[in-house]
This record gives structure tokens, sequence and C-alpha cells, in this order.
């Protein structure tokens, strides 16, 4: 799992999270189209935080514990995963001209 998350998904992230800084900041993210793209990738990514922690929390209580370690580490998978759908909806909303 360690060599998969170093030379996968930490690449993935660091491009995505730099793609979402990029735009951010881009005079494109300021006019109409951009707001809106903005917007449809942040209703595609932000849902993944709070309804992966609940998944987490109903499957640490009814079928198994979860330690600490798992735990911390799942966030953070929610908190990559986050950036990452966030990152590829933009490039794929400006691709498609929305």
């Amino acid at each position: 799992m360690i060599a998969l998350e170093i030379f996968l998904i930490i690449p993935i992230f660091l491009i995505c999270a730099f793609i979402v800084w990029k735009f951010n900041w881009s005079k494109e993210a300021k006019d109409e189209r951009g707001q809106k793209i903005l917007s449809l990738s942040m209703q595609y990514s932000i849902p993944i935080f709070p309804v992966g922690w609940v998944l987490l929390e109903l499957y640490s209580k009814h079928v198994h514990e979860v330690s600490f370690q798992i735990y911390k580490d799942f966030l953070w998978i929610l908190f990559v995963l986050m950036f990452i759908i966030q990152g590829t909806s933009i490039v794929i909303l400006k691709r498609k001209g929305i």
C-alpha cells in the first residue's frame, strides 16, 4: 500500500492540487464560466468527505471496530480523493466548454 501511495496517489494528488490552485487564481476563474466550473467541480468533490466519513463511522460501529491509525489513513485518503476529483473535474469541464 505504501508503494502505491508514494508512486501513484501522491503525484496525482499534487498535480490535481496544482490544477485547482492554478485555476482558482487565474483570470478565467473570475468570469461567469469559471465560476460555473468551480461550482460544478466543488459539487462533485465536496460530498466525498462527509459521505466517506459517515460510511466509516457506520462500518466502525456496526461491522468491525476500526483502529485509530486506519481511521486517520482513511480520512487522509478522503481528503486526497477530494482534491483529485476536483482537479480532474476542472480539467474535464474546461475541455467540455462549460
